[in-house]
């Protein structure tokens, strides 16, 4: 089917998305805002965009007003501001959600930055390559405000050509895992703990190798990580319990996940005549969980 996400997604909504004649939309992050808008970063442009709950464009913030180059990543904060991360200089622009501008802040530790997360509501993470007192270093933590509090996690050791890392966060907790290695890494910012989970790689026999292609947290108690195949089409969608214990592996979609908002999954579709359109899943799968991390899965009843 041409909406078909996966056997174990369905779909509830879908948006079209407004754009003007001969514009080419190209996602590359995606944050439902509090207010219930869809905020855009689209790099290629160098723009913001502003979308409504019905697929019209409220707003384009460029970087005149931003200061940003290349906006590759947004998070929320405070419940009513917008973060985005420039990966072009790095640094950060904070906006409220009439789109001014409230802080901006430079990231000189950072030589490439990919992905900005919130912790907590207390601590920005900025996922990228440090250098100087951050070389070799991949999770950056950030005072709101943009007073540099730490690196993290040194940057995995690879012969086999460039690698990218992705982080999910849960409150306090940061989720960690990279396209070079076969672990994911937990992060407590409140106690400081570190844990680790290997992760696995199940229901598929073709024999290629995958690569890491993003990493989320739903509101169900559920690690996602997004894999694509060597050669093949579509994308992997693996699924774990928060303490590591496997949920369901390869779980095949076309479609790729660019946001998550507790257990809505969001990605964008571009027609052959370049008419986008914001589509909404869930999945099929409920997923209950207890405090000793053991978990059952259990069929939903919605049908497509």
């Amino acid at each position: 089917m041409e909406f078909e996400f996966g056997a174990a997604f369905t779909t509830i909504r879908r948006i079209p998305l407004r754009a003007d004649p001969g514009e080419r939309l190209t996602v590359t992050d995606l944050l439902p805002s509090a207010s219930g808008l869809f905020w855009m970063a689209d790099a290629a442009a160098g723009e913001l965009k502003v979308y409504s709950q019905d697929g019209r464009r409220l707003r384009t913030l460029g970087r005149e007003i931003t200061g940003l180059s290349c906006p590759v990543s947004l998070t929320s904060l405070h419940g009513r501001w917008v973060a985005v991360l420039d990966g072009d200089r790095p640094r950060v622009c904070i906006l409220d959600e009439a789109g001014r501008r409230q802080r901006h802040f430079q990231l000189p530790e950072i030589d490439r930055a990919y992905q900005l997360c919130n912790l907590g509501d207390r601590t920005l993470a900025v996922i990228g390559r440090g250098w100087g007192l951050a070389a070799g270093r991949i999770v950056h933590l950030y005072e709101p405000t943009g007073g540099y509090v730490e690196s993290l996690f040194r940057e995995p050791s690879d012969t086999g050509g460039d690698g990218r890392a992705y982080a999910a966060t849960e409150g306090h907790v940061l989720y960690l895992a990279d396209s070079r290695s076969d672990s994911f890494t937990t992060y407590d910012l409140r106690d400081c703990s570190v844990l680790s989970f290997p992760r696995l790689i199940g229901g598929l026999d073709t024999g290629r190798s995958r690569t890491l292609q993003g990493l989320f947290v739903t509101g169900c108690a559920e690690v996602v990580a997004v894999s694509a195949e060597d050669g093949g089409v579509g994308y992997i969608y693996d699924l774990y319990a928060l303490s590591g214990r496997p949920i369901a592996l390869g779980l095949r979609s076309p479609e790729r996940v660019v946001a998550l908002e507790g257990s809505l999954f969001y990605s964008v579709r571009v027609s052959p005549d370049r008419r986008p359109t914001l589509r909404v899943w869930r999945l099929r799968y409920e997923v209950t969980g207890s405090a000793n991390g053991t978990a059952t899965v259990a069929r939903s009843a919605r049908a497509d």
